[in-house]
């Protein structure tokens, strides 16, 4: 891929990303299988791809309304296949469908559009911009989805060890707050890594260590310390993995 390309190609899937884990709802997550919230969430992915690539000619129009279509249809084979909770392997061929039709359309209509409002204004940096955006969200959001699924059989094993010893057991945890929890320290990491300051992920680590250590202390609650320690590991080494390839992407593939 030309430079021009690569610059098409990561506005198309900062654009899906964006569009599929910043700005999608929940309501719109789980209910593809009503055609309106497809063909809205879709027509939206159409616009931000116009958008964030700059480029307004017939064949970025064209493209646009293509990436629209083709992400509401492979959502909606999704949406039939794959149950409400979602899966691992879905999660994946999911996102790798949707990939491979933004490489392919890059590369077949690329050449032909028109050079980019914004890298005309910004130059390359506004191809570092969106590498940066894109690794941003795939750690912070994408990430928690992966390591969500990777946990679940733990989860799913403490509950049903917990309802054997005590029926009305009740998770004494807030709803969502080990998500929420895990995406602030990943956007922490990727954003100490990014600046150059890697050293404070150690306090990040200590900081986490401390708050949840009315929960490891107790022998009666192994079975917790373990989830949170394999939940832990896999979001920080994540973070560190994703935060570093970001800035090597940022650094050597664009100049």
């Amino acid at each position: 891929m030309t430079y021009s390309l690569f610059g098409l190609w990561i506005a198309w899937f900062t654009a899906h990303l964006l569009g599929d884990f910043v700005l999608q709802t929940s309501r719109v997550a789980t209910g593809k299988a009503d055609p309106a919230l497809l063909g809205r969430h879709a027509g939206f992915h159409a616009l931000l791809a116009l958008v964030v690539s700059g480029r307004w000619d017939r064949w970025a129009v064209l493209a646009a309304a293509s990436i629209g279509t083709v992400h509401g249809a492979i959502d909606r084979v999704k949406a039939q296949v794959d149950n409400r909770d979602g899966s691992t392997k879905g999660f994946l061929v999911d996102q790798l469908a949707h990939l491979i039709w933004l490489s392919t359309l890059a590369v077949w209509l690329g050449p032909k559009m028109t050079a980019s409002r914004w890298t005309e204004a910004f130059g390359p940096d506004w191809v570092r911009a969106l590498i940066l955006t894109a690794g941003a969200i795939i750690c912070v959001r994408a990430t928690g989805f992966m390591i969500g699924f990777a946990v679940r059989p733990y989860l799913e094993e403490i509950k049903q060890a917990k309802v054997k010893s005590a029926p009305d057991f009740q998770s004494r945890g807030l709803t969502n707050g080990g998500r929420t929890i895990g995406q602030w320290e990943r956007a922490l990491i990727f954003l100490l890594v990014i600046v150059g300051q890697p050293g404070g992920i150690g306090f990040l680590i200590a900081a986490k260590s401390i708050f949840r250590f009315g929960e490891l202390k107790d022998p009666d609650n192994r079975r917790e310390a373990e989830y949170i320690t394999i939940g832990t590991l896999m979001s920080f080494g994540s973070a560190i993995g994703i935060a570093y390839a970001t800035l090597w992407v940022a650094n050597h593939l664009v100049r």
